[in-house]
């Protein structure tokens, strides 16, 4: 076996990382609101579900786009811990990164239209992806604060690291000593 044929075989560490971590990213929300008013909701929209903690609901929002995040972000991270160990790594981490990348920026663009599209009365809290306030209804004083949290950011981590990864040279394989010289004849 030559020196290019081992490399070939040779995991790239960082490639796989970056696949490991977007698939980190699912377990975790991609943007959160708190909500106190005496008591503290945390409101959560993973790109497969939406949820408020304290009262155990899922809302009825639309996620089409956290729909399309998912399957790009699986196949993104799945493409990436491929491509670290196929041979041809640099185009398939290429495209890991990119679909990674690709879905973080569907969830945002679609989860501000979808704020976008939600009527604004006087005394309601403003939707955005980063948001933050205070406000008084029938007397309470109701505070929100609203992120775009972890997941979504270990998510845009994951296509930087296969990003990273397609341009890691393979390390060279040592290479044997040269013979000794022969004796030399008297």
């Amino acid at each position: 076996m030559d020196c290019k044929e081992n490399n070939a075989l040779k995991p790239n560490i960082i490639g796989i990382v970056g696949g490991i971590l977007a698939f980190i990213s699912l377990a975790l929300p991609w943007w959160t609101m708190s909500v106190t008013f005496g008591i503290s909701v945390d409101v959560s929209i993973y790109p497969y579900m939406a949820g408020a903690s304290e009262m155990g609901l899922s809302t009825g929002i639309s996620l089409w786009y956290g729909w399309v995040a998912l399957a790009l972000i699986i196949v993104g991270g799945l493409i990436g811990i491929v491509g670290s160990v196929k041979p041809d790594k640099r185009k398939l981490l290429l495209v890991g990164g990119a679909l990674a990348l690709v879905s973080i920026i569907i969830f945002a663009v679609g989860l501000q239209l979808d704020f976008l599209s939600i009527p604004s009365t006087e005394g309601s809290p403003a939707f955005a992806l980063f948001a933050g306030g205070s406000i008084s209804v029938s007397g309470y004083d109701i505070s929100y604060f609203a992120y775009l949290s972890f997941g979504f950011w270990i998510a845009l981590v994951a296509a930087i690291v296969m990003f990273v990864a397609s341009r890691k040279k393979p390390a060279a394989m040592a290479a044997f000593p040269p013979p000794p010289p022969p004796p030399a004849a008297y």
